[in-house]
């Protein structure tokens, strides 16, 4: 359809057949053939057309499937759609043969030319090798020369060095030999020189010698005489230290005796007033227990004395409250009082009189 609004040559969408052009006046372009009853025939009051084929064409697809055996109309559309892409298709391919063999020559041609040129390609390139081993000969023999007329110089710079520093040593020797001459000469004279400072310093020597010799004699004697007052002094520092050392020791034990002795008299003396003083507070302390211990003997018997009478307190108090339990319950049992008084309120002043005997009972046992 877009082909066909472009103007362009368009086909069926089902048979493939050329399309009409759209009319110069326009209308709205379609995918399919116009309708001929001719082609397809009908189906009742309808032309059946490529439109029509094409739809129930899908919708026999989508129910049954894609795999379906052709029909006829089928083979004959199929038939028909080949025959316009075949002659279609002709012209196309006389002109891709066309083509071909075109292309063809022109390759063998380019072939044959590609060969032709390679061909003057390696010869070139052999000349070129040529040239270049010529050239590569030719800058070796450039360089041997070369090479010849640098050994040429520099043994020529050698020859001129060499003949320069013969001339320089010659002058050099020259120089040595006066320069040995002189030093020869003041040798002489430095020898010379040294055998005058030499006798000089031989009669310095000995002179020193014999000095050195009164002086070592001199210190030596100085020395012994030193060494004695030495040991004199030390004798005499000896005794004089031995008796000092005595008498300091002596002063000491003096002291020390006389403060021992002090000092003993006075823990003596401490040691009599502590005795005393410890007698007089035995005998105050033996004077005061004395009373206590009357009294404590005075307590003890009362205690006993009390205690005894208690116990017997409590016997009586015992034998009394069996006794008159006794007594109540017999009283109860024959429901008279033993005090002949009327019966009225006994039960009550009985169970009274039982709860008070009862709670004099445990205050007695309890100590």
């Amino acid at each position: 359809m877009r082909a066909l609004a472009a103007g362009e040559q368009a086909y069926c969408a089902y048979c493939g057949s050329p399309l009409p052009p759209l009319p110069p006046k326009g209308g709205r372009p379609t995918a399919y053939c116009p309708a001929d009853a001719d082609r397809y025939g009908t189906w009742g009051a309808k032309t059946i057309t490529c439109a029509m084929l094409d739809e129930h064409r899908e919708i026999w697809v989508t129910v049954y499937g894609a795999d379906q055996p052709m029909t006829e109309l089928d083979v004959h559309a199929l038939d028909e759609r080949l025959t316009a892409a075949r002659t279609v298709l002709d012209p196309v391919r006389a002109e891709l043969t066309a083509l071909h063999n075109h292309v063809t020559g022109e390759l063998a041609a380019a072939l044959s030319a590609r060969r032709v040129a390679e061909e003057q390609r390696d010869g070139a390139v052999a000349a070129a090798e040529a040239a270049r081993a010529e050239r590569d000969h030719a800058a070796a023999e450039a360089e041997r020369a070369r090479e010849q007329a640098a050994d040429a110089r520099e043994r020529q710079s050698a020859a001129e060095k060499q003949a320069g520093e013969a001339l320089a040593e010659r002058d050099q020797a020259l120089a040595a030999r006066d320069a040995a001459n002189r030093e020869a000469e003041a040798a002489h004279a430095d020898r010379q020189r040294a055998l005058d400072q030499a006798a000089a310093a031989q009669q310095r020597i000995a002179e020193l010698q014999d000095t050195l010799a009164g002086e070592r004699a001199a210190a030596l004697e100085r020395l012994d005489q030193l060494r004695r007052d030495e040991e004199q002094a030390r004798v005499e520092l000896r005794t004089t230290l031995t008796e000092q050392w005595e008498q300091r020791l002596a002063t000491q034990a003096e002291q020390f005796t006389r403060r021992q002795h002090e000092i003993q008299t006075v823990a003596d003396q401490r040691i009599t007033d502590l005795t005393e003083q410890l007698t007089r507070s035995t005998e105050h302390y033996a004077a005061s227990l004395a009373p206590l211990h009357d009294q404590l003997a005075t307590l003890r018997r009362e205690v006993a004395e009390r205690s005894s009478a208690a116990a017997n307190a409590a016997d009586q108090l015992a034998q009394l409250r069996h006794d008159l339990g006794r007594l109540i319950d017999t009283a109860t049992a024959e429901g008279t009082d033993p005090t002949t008084h009327p019966a009225t309120d006994d039960g009550a002043l009985r169970q009274r009189l039982r709860a008070l005997l009862d709670a004099g009972a445990e205050r007695s046992d309890t100590p």
